[in-house]
């Protein structure tokens, strides 16, 4: 690795890093409007209920790219006065996956400056894929409603007083909403069509973006702290995350464009023995191999 070749890789990442992130606000605003045309649908008996639940599923897999873009101000450019729209959008993204967005920003950075650390916050995921996908990703999705664990983190990340306030205050918010939701009567339609497509959407966005590209969680460095996972749709169906070693590389890049930044340096990451596979992670021993030849 040298400082030319970095250059080289950044110049390119930069190139693909816009003023407005169209796709992105227009997915925010199709996740608001799917999920209360599909939820409408199902409770005005006109669809099945099963139906709005595999749909609102399927919108809230896909939700926490919004955040994702938000947390890394990739949506507006940084230097614009609309700056602004960067956390809002990613604050409206977190209300329907119960994400507090301040603590979760500042448990991300971290992730990237401390990837496959043991500091890592993420560093929960480590594990077979049995473990983490049915023990370890639900317990910390569950926990996203512990209301001591959501001030542990505002305190453990040292968030300054408004933004602890304002985390506090969204807590609370949530919970009323959901009371209220409740008391009117609409406690079965919620768990149907909210907390079930929830559970099981992020669910399968945390394997996607959390374990897949990370496993085994013990290799360092920039070209091998995560991987690409090539296979037909994966591009479409990950929303980019296949590609989240060009994440990891160059965080502003938007997520539609991973794939056209992995193709333009994908000879340099070979050389680099960066971990690019298929479908399924190599085995961990595999991949510690790989990417510790000289």
């Amino acid at each position: 690795m040298t400082r030319s070749s970095i250059r080289k890789e950044i110049e390119i990442g930069r190139r693909y890093a816009p003023e407005l992130a169209v796709p992105t606000l227009v997915l925010l605003a199709a996740v608001y409007l799917g999920l209360v045309v599909s939820s409408y649908l199902a409770i005005s008996g006109n669809v099945p209920m099963w139906v709005g639940a595999l749909t609102n599923g399927i919108i809230l897999y896909a939700t926490y790219t919004v955040v994702h873009e938000g947390v890394h101000d990739n949506i507006v450019s940084k230097k614009s006065p609309l700056s602004w729209i960067n956390m809002s959008a990613a604050f409206l993204a977190a209300i329907p996956l119960w994400l507090l967005i301040f603590p979760h920003r500042s448990s991300h950075i971290v992730h990237h400056r401390k990837c496959n650390s043991e500091d890592d916050p993420d560093i929960y995921a480590r594990g077979s894929f049995g473990v983490v996908t049915f023990w370890k990703i639900p317990l910390a999705i569950l926990s996203q409603f512990n209301p001591v664990e959501q001030y542990r983190l505002c305190i453990e990340h040292g968030l300054p007083r408004w933004q602890r306030y304002f985390s506090y205050a969204s807590f609370v918010l949530l919970v009323a909403l959901v009371g209220v939701t409740v008391v009117l009567g609409y406690a079965y339609e919620l768990l149907v069509l909210w907390f079930v497509p929830f559970f099981v959407g992020y669910t399968v966005m945390l394997v996607l973006f959390t374990w897949v590209p990370h496993h085994p969680h013990s290799i360092t460095g920039r070209y091998h702290d995560t991987r690409c996972s090539l296979w037909r749709g994966g591009n479409l169906l990950t929303q980019g995350q296949n590609y989240h070693l060009i994440h990891h590389m160059m965080p502003w890049v938007p997520w539609y464009h991973y794939e056209d930044v992995f193709n333009e340096i994908r000879p340099w990451l070979e050389e680099k023995h960066a971990l690019i596979d298929g479908f399924w992670p190599r085995p961990a021993d595999d991949a510690i191999r790989f990417t510790s030849q000289p």
